[in-house]
């Protein structure tokens, strides 16, 4: 006898626009009100997402409303890949100190970290990874990323290809882990960033690599146009096809260093999403049409921050006649022991010259 459906009980939920779940779905995550016990499911033109009790904050800005009494199926409890992993090693005889215990994934292949040296056991690891979080392909980050082209140390372990497409925040990145950088873990910056950035504004982004901040910026905020610089070749055709990939009408590609293609006097906001950003903060203000924003950037040591971050772009601001009206830092995460990636969003406005 065939087992029945799903049981299926009413619960709390909220209906909202497909085009506005995203931003709702941060929302609610943030205020732990998911109800992870039920399915999310699309109904016509809306996504409706169970939650375990009514926000407190206003659900007018997203265009949702509550649905209380709504039924959605349940959801099966997920498996636990971690206890998978551990299983498979321990019954191919390799220690669980051997194995990394994070790991990235980026469209359909896993990106790992293992002990210095060769490990006998890397391909094995790889294959068993591959396996269990249904991979087409896992490489290993050797040495990070190198060089003002950000150009990754990787190595297959496991598997065959290295172009993917990733999926985030609902903007498409197609992309070669073995020629170009993508770090999935600065998501949140990205997509905070965009939904700051008001719908008419013109952005510059001086480097753009793939799309990694242009991308979000013209799909999500609705700016007027992005200018996005981009020096490395490769990255450059990934940009391309990820215009076309998310049909973008509004971002506008320019090959070559930021200092020769970079638009003057245009911008509301500059992007300078680059840890040698220091040396072109002269390029982000000259991008400036008067008052304007720019995100900044850089690598400092954990002790110096935020007076390092802020004494630099405030010292770069008075050079160019600018006044800071209002500016916010944050780390973005740790990069290295005693390293942290910052950045500052720094609001600036023209002096009165005498």
């Amino acid at each position: 006898m065939n087992a029945g459906p799903p049981v299926i009980e009413p619960l709390r939920a909220i209906a909202v626009p497909k085009g506005n779940a995203d931003s709702l779905l941060r929302s609610l995550h943030t205020a732990h009100l998911i109800d992870r016990t039920r399915k999310i499911v699309k109904r016509g033109g809306a996504i409706v997402i169970p939650v375990t009790a009514k926000p407190v904050f206003d659900l007018v800005g997203f265009r949702a409303r509550m649905e209380d009494g709504a039924a959605l199926p349940v959801r099966s409890p997920p498996r636990d890949p971690r206890q998978e992993i551990r299983e498979r090693l321990d019954a191919a005889g390799i220690r669980l100190e051997e194995a990394p215990r994070r790991w990235e994934r980026i469209g359909d292949i896993v990106v790992i970290r293992l002990p210095p040296g060769n490990p006998a056991n890397a391909r094995r690891i790889a294959e068993i990874l591959g396996t269990v979080l249904d991979a087409r392909t896992v490489v290993q980050d050797v040495s990070g990323i190198h060089g003002p082209m950000r150009v990754p140390d990787v190595r297959v372990l496991w598997g065959d290809g290295t172009e993917t497409v990733h999926v985030e925040g609902g903007v498409r990145y197609a992309l070669d882990v073995a020629r170009v950088m993508f770090s999935s873990g600065n998501l949140a910056e990205r997509m905070a960033i965009a939904d700051r950035v008001r719908p008419g504004a013109t952005v510059v982004d001086l480097f753009a690599g793939i799309g990694y901040f242009s991308l979000p910026i013209a799909v999500r905020s609705r700016a007027e146009i992005v200018y996005a610089c981009e020096l490395n070749p490769v990255s450059f055709r990934y940009l391309l096809d990820n215009v076309r990939l998310n049909r973008t009408t509004n971002l506008v590609p320019l090959f070559g260093d930021c200092r020769d293609t970079a638009p003057r006097g245009v911008a509301n906001w500059v992007i300078m999403g680059h840890f040698d950003a220091r040396d072109y903060l002269d390029v982000a203000f000259r991008a400036l049409r008067g008052k304007g924003t720019i995100v900044y950037h850089e690598l400092c040591p954990k002790e110096q921050y935020p007076d390092a971050l802020t004494r630099r772009v405030t010292a770069a601001a008075r050079a160019h006649w600018m006044n800071v009206r209002a500016i916010r830092t944050r780390i973005v995460k740790s990069y290295a022991p005693g390293i942290v990636h910052c950045a500052a969003e720094v609001q600036v406005a023209p002096q009165n010259r005498p």
